[in-house]
C-alpha cells in the first residue's frame, strides 16, 4: 500500500464524512493525522483512510468508538464473535421496544381519529380484557406509585396506561372506587390464576376532563347520569360498576385536556 498523503477536504470528498464527523474519530483516537507545523494542516494517509473505513464497518454493526478503538489495539476472532453476540442481543431488544412503542403510537393515533365519533356519544362495545395485577386507593394517591412501578418496565411501559380506575355504582351515583393497576390481555386463553376483568356488552362513551374543560369542577356524577339516562332509553341495566381509563391528555392555555374512555358494563340477555 503506497503511503499517499491527502487534505481535510479530499478526505471528506472521498468518504462523504463530515467535518464534524471527522474530528469525532480524531478526538476518540481512531484516527491520528500528521499536523503541518508550518500551517496546521492535516495530512491524512492511506492507513487513516483505511482506519475510518473499518471505524465506519463496526458502527453500522452498532460498536462504540471505545469499543471499535479497542478492536485497532487487537482483539481475538473468538473475544469480537462475542462482541457482537452481545451487540446482537441488544438491537433485538430494541427492536422489540421500538416495535411495542410503534404498536402504542398507533393505537393512541387511532384514538384521536375516532374521538370526534365517540366523544359525549353512547355506543355499546366489548370491553377488552385486563389482568388486574396491583391496586391502590386514588390517582392522587402519588405515595402509592411505587406499587405501580414495581408491576411495569420501566423501558417500555408508562404509568397512564398502566392504570384504571373501578366504580362502585347505583341508580344514584357513585358509591365507592378504587384504581387498578392492569396489563392488557391479548390472549383469549385466560391463566388459571389471577385476576381478569372482561365485559362482553358495555356503554362506552368519551368524555374531556381536565382544568380547560371544567376547571376544577367533578364531572362524574354528571357523567354517570347521561350515561344511565342513555342506558335506561335503550332497556339496559348496569352490573353496578363503571371503569375509566386515560386515553388522551393534551393542553391548551397551558391547561390539561383529559379524555377519557368510560365502560359500564351492563346486563347481558
Amino acid at each position: 500500500m503506497e503511503n499517499n498523503t491527502y487534505k481535510t477536504s479530499q478526505l471528506l470528498e472521498i468518504l462523504g464524512v463530515s467535518r464534524d464527523a471527522l474530528r469525532y474519530y480524531e478526538e476518540r483516537g481512531i484516527v491520528k493525522p500528521n499536523q503541518n507545523e508550518t500551517n496546521n494542516y492535516r495530512n491524512y494517509n492511506d492507513f487513516d483512510i483505511y482506519a475510518l473505513l473499518v471505524a465506519d464497518f463496526y458502527k453500522k454493526r452498532n460498536l462504540s468508538m471505545k469499543e471499535v478503538r479497542k478492536l485497532q489495539e487487537g482483539i481475538a476472532i473468538e473475544e469480537l464473535g462475542s462482541l457482537l453476540e452481545i451487540k446482537a442481543e441488544q438491537l433485538e431488544e430494541t427492536i422489540q421496544n421500538n416495535n411495542y412503542m410503534l404498536q402504542k403510537i398507533k393505537e393512541t393515533k387511532a384514538f384521536c381519529e375516532q374521538l370526534k365519533d365517540h366523544l359525549n356519544q353512547f355506543s355499546i362495545r366489548e370491553f377488552p380484557t385486563y389482568k388486574v395485577i396491583g391496586e391502590f386507593s386514588d390517582f392522587f394517591s402519588f405515595m402509592e406509585y411505587p406499587a405501580i412501578l414495581e408491576n411495569m418496565d420501566m423501558m417500555k411501559d408508562d404509568i397512564l396506561s398502566k392504570i384504571m380506575r373501578k366504580y362502585i355504582v347505583d341508580e344514584n351515583g357513585f358509591l365507592d372506587s378504587k384504581m387498578y393497576i392492569v396489563e392488557k390481555y391479548e390472549s383469549i386463553h385466560k391463566e388459571k390464576s389471577g385476576c381478569y376483568l372482561r365485559y362482553d356488552k358495555c356503554i362506552y362513551t368519551i368524555v374531556e376532563d381536565g382544568r380547560y374543560q371544567n376547571g376544577n369542577d367533578d364531572i362524574q356524577d354528571k357523567v354517570f347520569h347521561s350515561t344511565l339516562e342513555w342506558g335506561n332509553e335503550q332497556g339496559l341495566k348496569i352490573k353496578g360498576i363503571a371503569f375509566i381509563n386515560t386515553r388522551l391528555i393534551t393542553y391548551l392555555d397551558n391547561k390539561e385536556r383529559a379524555f377519557l374512555e368510560i365502560y359500564i358494563p351492563v346486563e347481558v340477555e
